[in-house]
């Protein structure tokens, strides 16, 4: 969302989060049917995780990690730590463990994203066992070689798994670029609805 915004209008852009870190932590479903998984130039560096023309899945922590690299370089600042404590008009007040510990700002816009939830409850492990077979399990190939496979039953023991996950959502085979054509969706929006307004007056 933030990237295509930037890309329409000159602005600095500011995100508020309660994690410590954007990325590295917390693995959702990072498997993909098409190349590039995003536009190029919207990607830092994903390292070990570059996808090649044989990936089916990416790390989606290292993916969110490298989109919020490339924003830190394109006057996106990034509010760790921080808690939203009230939104009035256009003014955040929050607190959080910046220089300050809190304070407030003053913005021209302010947009909440939306992602739809599930109670739908998947279980998702990696492996470097290329045998890992398990019916109507669904799985991906990242680029260092490990697979990713999840499943709406709890995963067979019997399999040396790297890393163990759950994640809740409607389907892992789409969540991560129905992530990402939602925020192209919102931005749209918002410019649209936002923005030329803005020309017009």
């Amino acid at each position: 969302m933030a990237h295509e915004i930037l890309d329409n209008i000159d602005c600095e852009i500011h995100f508020f989060t309660e994690s410590a870190e954007i990325g590295m932590y917390g693995e959702k479903p990072g498997l993909i049917d098409n190349l590039p998984v995003i536009n190029r130039k919207w990607l830092g560096a994903t390292f070990s995780q570059e996808p090649n023309i044989d990936s089916s899945a990416i790390r989606y922590s290292w993916f969110c990690k490298a989109v919020s690299i490339s924003l830190a370089n394109r006057r996106c600042y990034f509010h760790l730590r921080t808690k939203i404590s009230r939104i009035k008009l256009t003014n955040v007040e929050f607190v959080g463990a910046g220089f300050l510990g809190s304070g407030n700002l003053n913005f021209d816009y302010i947009i909440n994203p939306t992602i739809p939830t599930s109670n739908k409850t998947w279980f998702g492990g990696t492996t470097i066992d290329t045998n890992c077979s398990i019916p109507e399990a669904l799985s991906g190939k990242r680029s260092d070689s490990i697979i990713e496979v999840w499943s709406e039953n709890e995963l067979p023991s019997n399999i040396n798994w790297l890393q163990l996950m759950e994640w809740k959502g409607i389907n892992p085979k789409n969540s991560i670029q129905t992530e990402i054509d939602m925020g192209l969706q919102q931005a749209k929006e918002f410019l649209q609805t936002n923005v030329l307004l803005e020309k017009l007056r």
